[in-house]
């Protein structure tokens, strides 16, 4: 029985070329130009109401909230049966 010739065998390496890309690769270069499409029309519709910190229009158009006491004084309060009563009974409208 003849002896298996080891110089022709060729050994397993370690250090294996794999592909560049997969389609993990290719499904991260789309989210990363993605991302960069949404910063870029972000910046520029910011861009179309003044640019970052500007404000258009007055102030004073902001108003204060209202009070809970004045919220209190316009405010009629039904008691948890008439409102029970009012939902159950057809012929009230």
């Amino acid at each position: 029985m003849s002896q298996p010739s080891f110089e022709s065998a060729s050994a397993p390496t370690v250090l294996k070329k794999k592909s560049a890309l997969n389609i993990y690769t290719v499904l991260l270069i789309i989210a990363l130009v993605s991302l960069l499409l949404g910063c870029i029309f972000l910046w520029l519709e910011i861009g179309e109401y003044g640019g970052f910190g500007a404000v258009k229009g007055r102030v004073g158009a902001v108003s204060r909230p209202i009070s809970v006491e004045a919220l209190a004084g316009s405010v009629q309060l039904l008691p948890a049966d008439a409102w029970y009563s009012a939902t159950r009974d057809p012929s009230v409208a």
